[in-house]
């Protein structure tokens, strides 16, 4: 698969990218300093590459999500900024493709001790409910 790039200065000059960067391309341009603003979109993801990483992952993947990889398979962003004759590297925004897609599991070593969870939530909307049948 080929990468395209789009040309320095431009940014996202297809509407879909500006969605879907949130139009900090824009910003970054309009920024003094910030220079070499350029985005690598990858060719849309076949219906057939999103459904094999469902069955994979033994998953279902939420709509937008796969929108998302139905529109790019994934987009890299660079960004340079020019202190005196020097252009240097600066930021890096990216969404990898759907081959390099991993599900995270949830694990007890990035959650809060004691943390609610949906369940929790669901639990107190029913106990207000009673409590307020029985006022």
């Amino acid at each position: 698969m080929e990468e395209e790039a789009s040309p320095p200065g431009l940014g996202c000059s297809k509407p879909h990218l500006e969605k879907l960067t949130l139009g900090i391309t824009r910003i970054l341009e309009s920024s003094p300093g910030v220079t070499e603003v350029t985005i690598i979109e990858k060719p849309p993801a076949e219906r057939h590459m999103i459904s094999s990483w469902e069955q994979k992952n033994n998953c279902v993947m939420p709509e937008d999500v796969k929108n998302f990889y139905l529109m790019t398979d994934g987009f890299h962003m660079t960004w340079s900024v020019k202190l005196d004759e020097h252009i240097i590297p600066l930021g890096s925004m990216a969404i990898n493709s759907i081959s390099k897609l991993t599900q995270l599991t949830q694990s007890s070593m990035y959650s809060l001790p004691n943390a609610p969870t949906l369940a929790d939530l669901e639990d107190d909307t029913h106990e207000d409910n009673l409590q307020y049948q029985n006022e």
